[in-house]
Order: C-alpha cells, then structure tokens, then sequence
C-alpha cells in the first residue's frame, strides 16, 4: 500500500508561545473546531488521515462522532494522543511521577485513551509523548525508581489491550529539562525491557534532529527490531524543537529517510508534526506533506539498487552528484 500521510491536529490553528501567550493569530476567522479542521485538511486533497487527541467533551470525546467526520472525509485515525503533558497535574511527571497518585490518574487517563481508540475505525495507535516525565537539576530524582515505574506502566497498559498499539516518542528535552524518554534508543531499550509485542517506537524527525542525530540510522535501528510503529516529520536548525515545514531546511536527509522507510517496506503513516506560529497552519502542512512526497518520488527516481550501490561506494561526490542530478534536471 505503501507509506501514508496525516497531520496532527493539536498543533494547527492558534498556537502560542512564552511571549504571545494569546497567540499571532485571529481567532475568529482560524479554523478550530474539530470538523472544519477536517474539512481544511480534506481540501488540501494530499492527505490519508489525522492524527488526534481525545478531548473530555465535544466531538472529539466520542468515538461515534469521531468516526463520522473522518469517513465523510475519506480520512482514517492515525494516531491519538493522550494529554499526560499540558495540565498542571502533570508538572512533576505522568507516568513517573513520584507520586503514586498522579502515576494512577496518568494510567487510568491513558486505558480511557486505549478504550476510544479501540472504538475508532482501524483501531490507531495510542503514543505515548511524555514531556512532563524526566528531571530539571541534579541530585532530583531516583532514575532507577523511574525507569521501573514506566516499564511497569507500559506493561499494564500493553496488557490492558493487545490489540491496541502503544508507541514511545523520544525527545531530549521540553518541556522538562531532561525528558526520560530521550532518544529513539533510549525507547527501543524501553520497548525490549517490556517485552510486549503491541508497544513500538514514534520517530519525530525533529527529536531526532535536536538530538544532533541521523533520523535514517534511527529508522533502521527500531526496524531492526520490529519496532517501527510511526513516524512524524518536521524541521529544525539542530537547536531546538523548532517544528517547521519538512524539509524547509534539509534535503538529502529527507531524501535518505524514504530510502530507509523504503528499504524496510514501511507502510504506515508519516504525520506532519510542526508548529506555524506566524504562518497559515493548513498552507505549511500542505507544503509538508508535498515536499515529502517529493523527497520520495526522488528515491524512486533514483532507484534502490543505485542508492545501495552508492552507500557501498560511500563517495559523497558521487552521492552529490546524484541528488544533484535527479532534483535539479
């Protein structure tokens, strides 16, 4: 079937940073409710699904309501996101937090994520983002402790429902100083340390760039282990989670990453994860979603067997030369 593409919706619209809090955007003619987010998406004619959370009222709180708007869309549900890291609740952690009680409601707040997922068409993963878990200084906490209470929480939520999918997203930092979950290694470890066959990897390119890392050596390392589940995309300056347009600043990574989506034969979705501030939200996913599709038509047009033979030849001129060729005919 080949690779999917979808865009998360908890970032489109109005979003804010630490000195507009309110926001660049007017609200009154931004796109935020539910069904016409759908429908701007569905009008951009480039996409396969959405990627979601589950809010506690409204459309998005029942499944129902939720498939409804997406099939009269032709769309499916990627993933679903549940929100253990944009409530003061969560300020000391979720699922590691040194409070049993708050460890129990992110539990109880997930299995309801798993539960609405399990009533979605095609039954879409649930990733596990957990921001809020990690450390700020040293001497703070007992990473022991914290390692055992997240891998016992993956295997209660893994077991609560095998047919659901749990995925782990690394991320080095943000919002706490340290994130537990940091890397895509870091994750895989978590994965193998669980052992349960429904709980896989979500690579954020842009972690992964902040992360001063290669996304295509990632890629292969999770595959390797059969732990590829999902993939979301965006760009940076290395810097920062910066969640700009793919590919705005990197191509040949890009180009290398469907390389590696491709020799793996990953089928999934490939979700537009990025954050435009100042810009037209629905126009940068757009332009995401068709710089990606590029980058792929580029691996095709090149070929597999040649971009094997050039990683074997490992001659970045003739790699050069190649890119060159096929982009810029």
């Amino acid at each position: 079937m080949g690779i999917k593409y979808s865009a998360i919706i908890g970032s489109l619209g109005q979003t804010s940073d630490r000195f507009m809090r309110c926001g660049y955007k007017d609200p009154a003619v931004d796109k935020v409710e539910f069904p016409d987010v759908i429908k701007a998406l569905e009008m951009m004619d480039c996409l396969d699904g959405a990627d979601l959370y589950q809010a506690p009222s409204g459309p998005l709180s029942d499944p129902k309501t939720v498939n409804e708007i997406l099939e009269g869309s032709g769309f499916v549900c990627s993933s679903v996101l549940p929100q253990v890291f944009g409530d003061r609740r969560w300020q000391h952690g979720s699922l590691t937090a040194n409070d049993k009680k708050t460890r129990d409601a992110a539990i109880k707040l997930i299995k309801k994520n798993i539960d609405f997922n399990a009533q979605l068409i095609g039954t879409p993963s649930v990733n596990l983002w957990l921001g809020q878990d990690g450390f700020d200084y040293p001497l703070q906490t007992d990473y022991s402790k914290q390692w055992d209470w997240l891998i016992k929480s993956l295997r209660e939520l893994a077991d609560y429902n095998p047919d659901v999918k749990l995925t782990l997203e690394g991320k080095i930092r943000e919002p706490r100083n340290r994130c537990i979950v940091d890397t895509v290694t870091t994750a895989l470890l978590m994965c193998i340390e669980a052992d349960r066959p429904n709980i896989g990897i979500a690579i954020d390119t842009g972690h992964v760039f902040q992360a001063q890392q290669n996304v295509a050596q990632n890629i292969e390392i999770a595959a390797r282990y059969h732990k590829l589940f999902m993939m979301h995309a965006n760009d940076n300056y290395n810097l920062w989670d910066d969640d700009m347009i793919v590919g705005s600043l990197r191509t040949t990574e890009f180009i290398e990453m469907f390389y590696a989506l491709k020799k793996h034969k990953y089928d999934g979705f490939v979700s537009v994860d990025i954050f435009p501030y100042r810009e037209d939200s629905y126009d940068c996913t757009k332009q995401s979603v068709l710089n990606m599709k590029k980058f792929d038509e580029a691996v095709e047009r090149i070929g597999m067997d040649k971009m094997e033979e050039l990683i074997e030849e490992s001659n970045p001129c003739r790699i050069t030369e190649t890119i060159r060729e096929v982009l810029y005919k």
